[in-house]
């Protein structure tokens, strides 16, 4: 099969969706290696340099992987994230059967007044308030898929930091502070991720990623987390359900909603 040089479509675009049928027909299961860029350059008729861009652009959709000396394989299928789910990320991955981790990056203690101000105003703190500030960097299978920027009031979660905070944080507030997550208030954007967490995740800059912005709340309504996390638009399929009843929004979210809002 040649790439057609009359067709309005680029020809590595050609290229690229004839490869991503294959991989979601199953033609090409995970973990299958890609033909060489002199390898499809003979197949479809084209140069290596254009089948380099063809293979650039299912590594952008994730649906292939480049290892370190190695060619290319199809990679594995995407990771589900249900973000209408109380359960963090911790949780959801061991029920999918995958073995969640995390690196401590960040953790530390803060007055409200060192931080941008919304923070705790979504958190209703004040500025002598303090807070504990903890960023991780979260695995599934050992893979990076997502860095996270949590805030929690410290007087909430006394000596949360003394705690082993490679597991669930969420596990952590329920087993010993008798925290239960009920509900979220969350604000998504897509986005290319910056070289600064690139290199802490070890992926190409400007891949593309999902920003959450999110405030977590009680089952009494109190706001007990702010999280600014990012997420790899490659590894992880989004999903959310839409609940129909007669609950209008708690007036009491609506701060949480402004201070969202008001953070890029």
């Amino acid at each position: 099969m040649s790439a057609d040089e009359t067709a309005p479509v680029p020809r590595y675009r050609q290229v690229a969706e004839q490869l991503a049928k294959e991989i979601t027909e199953g033609a090409l299961p995970a973990d299958a290696r890609i033909a060489s860029e002199r390898e499809l350059a003979e197949r479809f008729g084209i140069s290596r340099m254009t089948a380099r861009a063809a293979i650039n652009i299912l590594v952008r959709r994730g649906l292939i992987t480049r290892r370190s000396g190695a060619r290319a394989h199809v990679a594995p299928p995407k990771i589900r994230f249900d973000l209408s789910s109380p359960e963090g990320l911790y949780r959801q991955l061991e029920h999918a059967g995958i073995k969640p981790g995390a690196r401590v990056i960040t953790a530390e203690k803060l007055p409200c007044e060192a931080l941008e101000p919304k923070i705790c105003q979504a958190l209703r703190l004040q500025d002598a308030d303090e807070v504990y500030h903890v960023v991780r960097l979260r695995t599934a299978d050992d893979e990076p898929i997502t860095v996270e920027n949590s805030y929690f009031p410290a007087a909430l979660f006394p000596d949360l930091l003394d705690f082993h905070l490679t597991g669930s944080i969420y596990g952590i507030l329920k087993k010993y502070f008798d925290v239960t997550p009920a509900r979220a208030v969350q604000e998504l954007e897509i986005s290319l991720l910056d070289a600064e967490w690139a290199q802490i995740m070890g992926v190409p800059v400007d891949l593309p990623t999902l920003e959450i912005r999110r405030v977590a709340f009680t089952t009494e309504g109190v706001p007990f987390e702010y999280a600014y996390d990012i997420y790899r638009g490659d590894r992880i399929l989004f999903t959310a359900r839409t609940v129909t009843d007669n609950e209008n929004t708690p007036p009491a979210w609506q701060p949480a909603l402004d201070s969202l809002s008001g953070l890029g």
